[in-house]
């Protein structure tokens, strides 16, 4: 390594108008336009609220089903669903026709359920509820062998219910669309150092001054080293700026884990600005033009832009580090650092490849 070019390297990029704008301003809009937005789909009680009643009829014909029945549905009481009972089946399915109820319960030898047309929210509603409702009735049919009052079954003992305490000292609450996009932002304009690679040794071609390095008594490998070096020293400040920017403005928590959040995102940095390097060798033109695909991929499945399934996110870079992070941040899972290290093991076999190619040029 050489000091002097470090500095070099990085003072000049300090000095570009282009660094603040493109990896402070636009991040920084893009978390309060987007979280602003967006804040419907991260806020779970506003979506409980819009999921109409479900009004469900329902007629006994076993009693001794029906009495289970009844008990499971005061036990499991819920806002959004209203039971009541019809006198016989007739007026129960007149109910149904005339849009009066959403649900008939037909209560026999077994449960027969019959619904109207209900929104996709409602009818993953009602299932969860029926599943809760049939696992207590079968509990309550197999307490009964062993003559345990059902009522029970729904309450603890006294010294049991005592010697059960609840620690929420841990507890962390959900991610909000703000902070959400504020991890998401940092993360997407990271891949952006992609183009600082690209301009890595373009700069110094344009200004004659790769030339004149490459006359020095230092090393092609040494020059190589030292100048990517300046760019990384760049890249760590942005995320180290942009992780306390975003702390004050959104309450990002990244003190609960800052070491593990710096180091992921650092290695998604130079994972992306080895690849910017890798791809100019080349050629400038087709380079640009395969990192812009391979960032639009990125991001759209690591969830870049909004929420996706772990399934996708296990296909981008982004993905590898934006799950653990923000298993991190909100949840006590255990750390995953398999992200970190597939990203540090791809920039290594880029680097490598890319030392070896210039090495070989008469000229960078």
């Amino acid at each position: 390594m050489n000091l002097p070019i470090i500095i070099r390297t990085f003072v000049q990029q300090l000095r570009d108008k282009g660094t603040y704008i493109y990896f402070l301003l636009f991040p920084l809009t893009l978390m309060l336009v987007l979280g602003s937005i967006l804040q419907g789909v991260f806020a779970g009680s506003a979506v409980e609220e819009k999921v109409e009643p479900i009004t469900v009829q329902y007629v006994v014909e076993d009693q001794a089903l029906g009495g289970q029945f009844k008990m499971a549905v005061r036990e499991l009481s819920s806002t959004k669903i209203k039971f009541n009972q019809s006198a016989d089946r007739a007026s129960a399915v007149r109910a149904l026709r005339a849009g009066k109820a959403d649900a008939y319960f037909n209560i026999g030898d077994k449960i027969v359920v019959r619904t109207n047309q209900l929104s996709d929210v409602q009818l993953t509603l009602l299932k969860s509820y029926l599943v809760e409702m049939f696992q207590s009735i079968r509990l309550m049919a197999g307490a009964q062998r062993f003559n345990v009052p059902p009522a029970e079954l729904f309450t603890l003992p006294a010294e049991l219910n005592d010697a059960l305490k609840v620690d929420q000292t841990n507890l962390k609450k959900p991610a909000t669309s703000y902070q959400y996009y504020a991890v998401a932002m940092i993360a997407l304009f990271i891949l952006y150092m992609a183009e600082n690679g690209l301009e890595m040794f373009s700069k110094g071609r344009r200004r004659k001054t790769l030339q004149r390095e490459l006359i020095s008594p230092l090393g092609r490998q040494k020059l190589i080293n030292s100048t990517f070096a300046g760019h990384a020293l760049l890249g760590f400040c942005v995320v180290l700026v942009q992780m306390l920017i975003t702390q004050v403005l959104f309450k990002v928590p990244w003190q609960q884990q800052f070491g593990f959040a710096f180091i992921s995102l650092s290695a998604l940095m130079l994972l992306f600005l080895t690849l910017g390097v890798f791809l100019e060798t080349i050629g400038k033109g087709v380079g640009m033009g395969i990192m812009q695909i391979i960032i639009q991929v990125a991001a759209f499945l690591g969830g870049g832009y909004f929420p996706v399934s772990e399934t996708m996110m296990n296909f981008s870079p982004l993905g590898w580090i934006m799950g653990p992070l923000r298993e991190a941040l909100w949840t006590n899972n255990p750390l995953q650092w398999r992200g970190v290290f597939l990203c540090l093991l791809i920039t290594v076999i880029l680097y490598c490849g890319m030392s070896l190619v210039l090495n070989r040029r008469e000229e960078f």
